[in-house]
């Protein structure tokens, strides 16, 4: 509890899942995931007030470094 998390991408549905249960504090994130991001992309269950848990959230921190440092990566997997 009262734990601040930082990643690089908008958590998955089941990452807030184990957010909300882990009862972390605060998610800092840097780029949205428009595929399968739970924060605000394809679900908003980060402050759903009908879970036991709520999460503040700030989003955007580095966002483009974060999309770069994605995208080189996903461009290195390809090639091997």
């Amino acid at each position: 509890e009262g734990s601040v998390l930082y990643v690089t991408i908008e958590p998955c549905l089941m990452c807030m899942g184990a957010i909300i249960l882990a009862r972390i504090k605060r998610l800092v994130f840097g780029a949205r995931d428009p595929k399968a991001g739970a924060v605000f992309s394809v679900y908003e269950i980060g402050n759903d007030r009908r879970l036991n848990h709520t999460v503040e959230v700030t989003e955007g921190i580095c966002a483009g470094e974060c999309s770069a440092l994605l995208t080189d990566f996903f461009k290195t997997l390809r090639k091997s």
